[in-house]
């Protein structure tokens, strides 16, 4: 006989066996009072094997413990219905847990939760243990925390930069509304407990630090949430947000201004041989925003029609449907661009290093950059090429329809919806007249 290492035993059949008592705490974890591991018949085998079956079981109490700190720090988070249910279907099963949500209690599942309040007693908190002796539980608290959320599931749209923006701002709405009106309030209470003279406290709250159009954004964002929750649920609500006034919000004319031909002129030369020459040219003489450009591809443009259709794809999406349109493109936009699609296929971007999710973040911030070393008013941007096509375009005699089918721009009116809208030819013939 040779000394057994630590947790080995002989079994009557000859085989030798790794056996260890499970932790009491990680019982409920692994589901078993002791783990078994055979090492073989010889000494040989015990000492070839023993290591490996110390180091799994090892493994097993370690993931076992962590499962259950983890499993602890989001039960400590859950409010005192979401523990009863999770106490009950990780016990008894999602069905028993769905009969209890719904009030839907008999005897068996009545017997059931006592003596699950018998077994927990003393591990879980009195008000949770109080609960399932009751066998009831309070109905939901949809708070304004727990309603920006869902309204930002439901807005979430697969597009990873438009739903990191939204999720972006829903954190932060959430961070003021706890910041201005406090945690009970955004995270205890009913939404419906929030009173106008709360919005207007989170208002002004968010007017000491950011612009009134920046506060109405926000606002408009907490209001649509509302809305959108009584709404799907047919609830009888008045958002305490609705019509909620704004001292200084609202856009006027001078709040983006358009560029002039020599503020253009400055930037042929800033932006000539650049790394994005080609897209300041496509947007000069388009009118296009930034993240249309950013995502077009090789198919995108046609060389023998001389267009860009700018469409949604997996690069990007696009703001309205009708941003959805062909456009003609200028003699200098088109080689610019034929410059850049060599060796390319159809469904490739011409752009590699934007055509990504935030490309266009990306890529307004080296337009601005070069901007601003021979533009410095405020209210000018690189936005301003779309306000000085659209002015240009005006300028020349353009019908406003046909402006606005040009630069993507939503015409009222349901005429507007009908037929296939302008045809490249028509849109070149004001075109020309900018260029």
């Amino acid at each position: 006989m040779f000394k057994l290492p630590p947790y080995t035993e002989l079994k009557a059949d000859g085989i030798y066996r790794y056996r260890r008592r499970v932790p009491v705490k990680a019982v409920k974890e692994l589901g078993k009072g002791f783990l078994y591991r055979n090492l073989g018949k010889t000494k040989d085998e015990v000492l070839a094997n023993w290591s490996e079956a110390h180091k799994e079981v090892e493994g097993l109490f370690e993931q076992a413990k962590q499962g259950a700190k983890i499993e602890a720090q989001v039960f400590a988070k859950k409010d005192e219905r979401e523990k009863v249910l999770h106490l009950v279907e990780k016990h008894y099963g999602k069905e028993a847990s769905e009969m209890l949500s719904a009030g839907v209690v008999d005897d068996n599942l009545e017997h059931a939760l006592m003596g699950l309040a018998d077994d927990l007693s003393g591990s879980i908190p009195r008000k949770t243990e109080a609960m399932l002796y009751s066998g009831k539980v309070p109905d939901k608290v949809i708070t304004m925390t727990f309603l920006l959320d869902l309204y930002r599931e439901s807005t979430t749209v697969g597009d990873v930069a438009k739903d990191k923006k939204s999720h972006n701002q829903i954190e932060r709405i959430k961070a003021d509304f706890a910041e201005a009106l406090g945690t009970v309030k955004a995270s205890k209470l009913p939404f419906q407990n929030i009173t106008r003279a709360d919005a207007n406290t989170y208002r002004d709250y968010l007017l000491a630090r950011i612009s009134p159009n920046s506060v109405m954004r926000y606002k408009n964002t907490v209001n649509a949430s509302i809305n959108w929750y009584v709404k799907e649920n047919g609830l009888d609500h008045i958002s305490a947000f609705t019509n909620l006034l704004v001292k200084g919000s609202g856009h006027t004319k001078n709040d983006r201004l358009p560029l002039s031909q020599e503020d253009v002129s400055l930037l042929n030369d800033k932006f000539a041989g650049s790394s994005v020459d080609a897209i300041y040219k496509v947007l000069r003489d388009t009118g296009a925003r930034v993240g249309e450009v950013a995502g077009i591809l090789v198919g995108d443009f046609s060389l023998q029609n001389k267009t860009l259709h700018i469409k949604a794809n997996d690069i990007r999406g696009l703001k309205t449907l009708s941003s959805e349109r062909v456009v003609p493109l200028s003699d200098t936009a088109l080689e610019a661009l034929q410059a850049l699609r060599t060796g390319k296929e159809d469904d490739q971007p011409i752009f590699d290093s934007y055509a990504r999710a935030n490309g266009n973040t990306a890529l307004s911030a080296i337009l601005m950059k070069h901007l601003r070393t021979v533009i410095t008013t405020k209210q000018k941007s690189i936005h301003s090429l779309r306000h000085k096509m659209k002015d240009d375009l005006r300028n020349t005699g353009c019908d406003s329809s046909l402006a606005d089918a040009i630069l993507g721009h939503t015409t009222a009116g349901v005429g507007s919806r009908y037929g296939s809208g302008y045809k490249p030819e028509v849109m070149r013939q004001a075109l020309v007249k900018v260029w």
